[in-house]
């Protein structure tokens, strides 16, 4: 029996290690998979295309941009493929965008696949790719800019609320609620708001390769269908999601079916959650945490480019 023992505690020590050896590689994988920001649908080339989605109300520009630095160093991905779904949103962030894109497409190819809508900016962040595919009844261009202040001083005179400024400056408080706007505050504001309007319609023009003064005469705020705007050259083709891919693996060469990469989901699916907790568990009762944790396992802007 006491001979016995010895092999005994061995082998439970054996199985021990190979089990925290094994969640340590899993999480590495695990963790490696959601950090990168992508998961990959094999095809049947070495040759990838990346994708990337613009859902929403343009209000950051961070991971976007992180996703493309991304695909950008992934010498297998050879285009990227953008699907946008959005009103528009921020200026900045839809010009950040913008920048990053035509500095992307002197390396790789970019396509932009139209959802419902693509306008203002949206539209702005669009106009930078190399191609663009629209459904028929996408709604998009709106190239314009709006500055949006709500005023309530009429309804805080009425019951007897005033405010009293000092200020530095006439334009210090500029667009306050509780105040009228003076003619001059009104002047100074729309001479900025043209002035963003300027930068879209170059944007436009220069990614398009059509003339500003073109660019001008369909930049009045008015949303066009993607038929319409095929007909004004704001897109390049009439097309689904699909349709912009099989473009994208065309710019770029590819031969045969590319690897799709998708942005990776926020959330684990069902199977990866199950296995996250199971392991968890194991590894709590085996008393590995402190093993894991020492491995490291363990303005609103007023100004915007809206439809």
């Amino acid at each position: 029996m006491s001979a016995k023992l010895p092999f005994l505690k061995g082998l439970l020590f054996l199985i021990v290690f190979i089990g925290i050896f094994g969640v340590f590689i899993y999480r590495i994988l695990f963790k490696f998979k959601v950090k990168s920001g992508y998961n990959t649908i094999e095809g049947f080339s070495p040759a990838a295309i990346g994708i990337i989605n613009l859902n929403g109300a343009i209000t950051d520009s961070s991971s976007f941009i992180r996703l493309l630095d991304h695909y950008r160093h992934d010498g297998n991905v050879k285009a990227v493929v953008i699907r946008v779904n959005s009103p528009g949103g921020e200026v900045a962030p839809s010009q950040a965008i913008y920048e990053q894109l035509m500095k992307f497409k002197k390396h790789k190819k970019v396509v932009v696949s139209m959802d419902s809508v693509a306008a203002s900016g949206a539209y702005y962040v669009s106009s930078a790719a190399d191609k663009i595919v629209a459904e028929p009844g996408t709604l998009t261009g709106s190239i314009g800019v709006i500055m949006e202040m709500p005023n309530v001083y009429k309804l805080m005179k009425k019951v007897g609320v005033s405010y009293n400024y000092i200020v530095s400056g006439p334009y210090k408080d500029i667009g306050t609620p509780f105040k009228e706007m003076t003619p001059m505050q009104r002047e100074k504001l729309h001479g900025v708001v043209m002035n963003v309007y300027g930068q879209f319609v170059k944007a436009v023009a220069k990614g398009r390769h059509l003339k500003a003064a073109y660019v001008r005469k369909l930049a009045n705020g008015m949303v066009y269908s993607g038929e319409q705007a095929l007909k004004y050259r704001l897109v390049d083709k009439l097309g689904d999601f699909q349709d912009a891919v099989k473009l994208a693996q065309k710019l770029a060469g590819i031969k045969g079916k590319p690897t799709i990469i998708y942005p990776a989901k926020k959330h684990p699916n069902i199977i990866q959650s199950f296995i996250k907790r199971e392991v968890s568990s194991f590894i709590d009762n085996i008393g590995g945490n402190a093993f894991l944790k020492e491995t490291g396992l363990v303005s609103y802007d007023n100004m915007k480019l809206d439809s």
